[in-house]
């Protein structure tokens, strides 16, 4: 209720920091974290543990407990105001709010900068990231519009109209295509530039594109599992939880509120692509995960 951790997903580290007040909401992105307490947003950021002198135990002043970690969040400045929202993200330079239709867009002097007021409820939103002050940031709506929105420009963009609301969403590394889960527990994935329906897989509650891969995404759901390389088979293994991410082969899975990384095979997706000869996709296959 008053504390917050953060959790590295590859490394397993965490770093709690005390904010002794009741927290409402929390955004992360990149070395920014922004913690919404009752009468403030405090921003921290994730400073070089180079440039840490000192290292210690106990809790700082800044209220962060570094746990022995490379993870030392100081606090960069705080906006002294009581702000009402329904969605938190935050970017390099900015914070957005989510009021229903609204999105508010505050620097982290507390000024609000810009706002988009759009024709349907926001359901999701996801930061995709960007130069800054310049991110990107994709819109799901409950009429089924997906919409990219940069903070330095006032028109958001339409990049795809799904056939019902909005649950969840995710965009591949190259920026081409889009996993949307709908209310209904479908997941569609289309192309971005032909608008394109690529395919419809069921019982999917979250989504998420693998990182490292360009054709291959995983989503959860009705208590199972299911990754998806290019035009093959799905497949499938049990899984209690909702996927968040994917790197390589480690899928990162939230379920009763604790964030576990999991190891999953890629053989199916090796052998198939070696039964089609295609060398060049299974190598991308065979590597992932690995590191130098």
């Amino acid at each position: 209720m008053t504390d917050v951790i953060v959790q590295h997903l590859i490394t397993d580290k965490k770093v709690r920091i005390r904010c002794r007040d009741y927290i409402k909401k929390i955004a992360v992105y990149q070395n920014r974290l922004a913690v919404q307490l009752p009468s403030r947003v405090i921003i921290y950021e994730l400073r070089d543990p180079k440039e840490t002198e000192k290292k210690s135990k106990s809790t700082n002043k800044d209220g962060v407990d570094p746990s022995e970690t490379n993870m030392h969040y100081t606090s960069k400045t705080k906006i002294n105001q009581s702000l009402e929202c329904n969605l938190l993200v935050v970017t390099s330079m900015h914070i957005i709010l989510c009021q229903q239709k609204r999105l508010q867009l505050y620097n982290f002097k507390g000024i609000k900068e810009r706002e988009w007021v759009l024709d349907s409820v926001i359901k999701y939103i996801k930061v995709l990231g960007g130069p800054p002050g310049k991110e990107g940031v994709l819109v799901g709506l409950k009429s089924g519009s997906v919409r990219q929105i940069f903070v330095d420009n006032p028109f958001p963009m339409e990049l795809i109209h799904a056939q019902s609301a909005v649950r969840c969403l995710d965009i591949s590394s190259s920026r081409k295509k889009l996993a949307i889960v709908d209310d209904s527990s479908n997941c569609y994935v289309y192309d971005i530039d032909s608008k394109e329906l690529l395919f419809r897989e069921p019982n999917a509650d979250s989504v998420a594109w693998n990182t490292e891969m360009e054709d291959m995404l995983c989503f959860s759901g009705n208590g199972m599992l299911s990754i998806k390389t290019g035009n093959y088979p799905t497949h499938h293994q049990k899984l209690k939880g909702f996927v968040v991410g994917f790197n390589g082969s480690k899928i990162f899975c939230l379920h009763n509120l604790t964030m576990s990384p999991i190891d999953v095979p890629q053989s199916a997706s090796l052998y198939r692509y070696l039964e089609d000869k295609n060398f060049e996709k299974s190598y991308e296959v065979a590597c992932l995960g690995v590191t130098e």
